[in-house]
Formats: C-alpha cells, sequence, structure tokens
C-alpha cells in the first residue's frame, strides 16, 4: 500500500531524525566491532532491510533480528539498540498518527513501517560510510 501524499509529507518531516538514529546506532556497533563480526553484520543488516521492504509486519522484523542475535551475527549490543530504535520509532508514528487523525486507518501500519524501512536504510548507508572512511574494522579498502 501507497502511503497518501499527505503522510507522504509527514514521513519527509521525520527524515532528518531518522538519519541522526541510524548515525548513532553505527557509533555503537563501532565501538561494539569485531573484525570477525564484520562483513556477517553488514549481510544481516541488509537482510534485515530486505525484510522490512517484503512485510508491514514489525513483529517480523524484530523476530528476524532477534533470531540473528540468538547466532551470532549479529552483535547483543547493536542488535538492542536497533530493537530500542524500533521501539522508540513505533511510539513516534502512533504520536504523530494520533496528532494528525489517522491512527485508527488503514494507512497506519504503511506508515510505521515506512519509518522503520527508511531508518534500516539509513542504518546500512551509514555502515558503509562508516566502512569507506576506514576507522574501523567495518571493512573497506583502509580498514582490512
Amino acid at each position: 500500500m501507497r502511503l497518501s501524499a499527505k503522510l507522504q509529507r509527514l514521513v519527509e518531516r521525520e527524515l532528518d531524525s531518522l538519519v541522526k538514529r541510524a548515525e548513532q546506532c553505527v557509533e555503537v556497533a563501532v565501538r561494539n566491532d569485531s573484525k570477525k563480526k564484520k562483513d556477517t553484520q553488514d549481510t544481516q543488516f541488509r537482510n534485515l532491510q530486505n525484510i522490512a521492504a517484503a512485510t508491514t509486519s514489525v513483529f517480523v522484523l524484530e523476530n528476524f533480528l532477534r533470531y540473528q542475535m540468538g547466532r551470532g551475527y549479529v552483535d547483543e549490543k547493536v542488535g538492542e539498540r536497533i530493537l530500542q530504535d524500533i521501539e522508540d520509532l513505533k511510539k513516534r508514528a502512533e504520536d504523530v498518527a494520533r496528532k494528525e487523525g489517522f491512527a485508527e486507518s488503514e494507512e497506519f501500519p504503511t506508515f510505521r513501517m515506512e519509518l522503520i524501512r527508511l531508518y534500516l536504510g539509513f542504518l546500512v548507508r551509514a555502515i558503509k560510510a562508516e566502512a569507506k572512511r576506514g576507522e574501523s574494522a567495518w571493512g573497506g579498502k583502509d580498514g582490512e
């Protein structure tokens, strides 16, 4: 389901905060980084982003992330941070929806998931940018 023009504008108002949230998460990831997990975590974040693109269920997303954390493919502190960010985004979506009067509409789950999808996309980009800088073991030419 596509968002109406009004809801798309509401999503756009959240973009800066989504980028900042993703960049802050990468700071946590860099602090908890190990060379061994670099490639695996990068892949798992892309997988998470792909799952988000294919569903409107936040529970499916959270379940996949917990599963990857349990398998050791996503650092526990990083995974917990992402789960907390998702929880915060769910609350933010509810606040915006109540304020704008569409909390009970059919568009609400799509709006909520769009915020989460964008956050995950910005997270993947921030990880790639960090790798390029070579400031951590995330990879890139200088970091390997």
